[in-house]
């Protein structure tokens, strides 16, 4: 199937009927309807095909063709057209046709119960009769150049940016959360602009933030940040094992615990078996906890921070200082082992108790633990 944004709607849909005519029994039918297709008064529908099973059982489905199309899109999509067909007599199912669909935007659709298909061959089309369960993956990275003057969600800036957008309850103008963050605001629009695209953000005709998707914006960070990739990584072996050497971190310099022995402590899991710490200087903590350096079987990981947020909004708990749970929720998401589910447990534990860890307004200055 090919991925290209210059063909017309009408190409399109073709080459999604012989797209799925490919996946279908032999012995079935797809084409254009011959029926009369309700108007929703709303708008018009760009084709509705007929899929025709061997026992003579037949259901319509109105296609959605879409040049662009993001999560925001999906929000569009059900305050007009859609959600008429999807009240009409029938239940009338529908098809969204794109040259390129997101992980984000896919999950939407698939919440919202509408069937999907891509030019990659992204693809979910689920229909009660006749039966049909088609589920593909095509290309997870979009194959057309990303549109001028949108930031990429990606690096410290944009790192430093969601963790002020997760940590502090909205409202909040650009100027604002940029001299929250230290970025400029051209930037912070910019980037807004594209967490708006993908619905993340949620804002007011004035363009400030009026809510944050808290999981959703995990997730996708998690798409372009690693832990031990993102930061410089050291890999170590404590002999006596990582809750000991937990307790000698308290007279060790500037640290912030980070990963499962962080995450544990709000939304226990399992006992943690990885000790990660950001730190300034890897190699005299490592000499402070009289750590071995190991490949292999290492339980402690010393990080050096990709940006000064790692640091931002941490907590001291008996000596120890811990990092904010937002970002040891990343950490954790992006780790290996179990942190994923420790992270997912975490994000959890942060919805059900947001008065526990997130500001109610933005500070004035960073507030940079020293």
């Amino acid at each position: 199937m090919r991925a290209n944004t210059a063909l017309t709607e009408n190409e399109m849909v073709e080459e999604a009927v012989a797209w799925l005519r490919l996946r279908l029994p032999e012995s079935w039918e797809i084409g254009p309807t011959s029926r009369q297709m309700p108007s929703p008064g709303e708008g018009r529908i760009d084709a509705a095909l007929d899929i025709k099973g061997s026992n003579g059982t037949f259901v319509t489905i109105a296609v959605e063709v879409k040049k662009n199309f993001g999560p925001r899109g999906v929000d569009q999509l059900l305050g007009g057209l859609g959600r008429t067909l999807l009240t009409l007599a029938g239940n009338i199912p529908i098809l969204v046709v794109a040259p390129w669909l997101s992980d984000r935007t896919r999950e939407r659709l698939r919440a919202e119960r509408i069937n999907y298909l891509d030019l990659t061959g992204n693809a979910f089309l689920r229909l009660d009769n006749p039966t049909v369960f088609i589920e593909t993956q095509g290309s997870r990275k979009d194959p057309s150049p990303l549109e001028r003057g949108k930031a990429r969600l990606q690096g410290p800036k944009a790192g430093s940016l969601f963790r002020t957008l997760i940590d502090v309850r909205p409202p909040y103008g650009v100027r604002d959360l940029a001299a929250a963050a230290d970025l400029t605001p051209g930037y912070v629009s910019r980037l807004l602009d594209t967490l708006d695209d993908e619905a993340l953000v949620q804002r007011s005709a004035k363009r400030a933030v009026e809510s944050v998707d808290v999981p959703g914006l995990l997730r996708r960070w998690a798409e372009s940040y690693d832990i031990f990739r993102t930061n410089a990584t050291t890999m170590c072996l404590a002999p006596a094992g990582g809750n000991p050497t937990i307790k000698r971190l308290a007279t060790a310099g500037r640290t912030a615990v980070t990963g499962s022995f962080a995450a544990v402590r709000l939304a226990p899991v399992a006992g943690p078996a990885l000790l990660t710490v950001y730190c300034d200087d890897p190699a005299a903590l490592a000499d402070t906890l009289e750590l071995i350096p190991a490949d292999q079987g290492a339980n402690v990981a010393i990080l050096r921070p990709f940006d000064p947020v790692a640091w931002e909004r941490t907590s001291t708990v008996d000596g120890v200082t811990y990092a904010a749970p937002s970002q040891v929720a990343i950490d954790c998401l992006t780790g290996n082992g179990r942190m994923p589910s420790e992270g997912q447990a975490l994000v959890e534990w942060m919805t059900s108790n947001e008065d526990a860890w997130r500001l109610p307004a933005l500070p004035d200055k960073p507030d940079v633990s020293q």
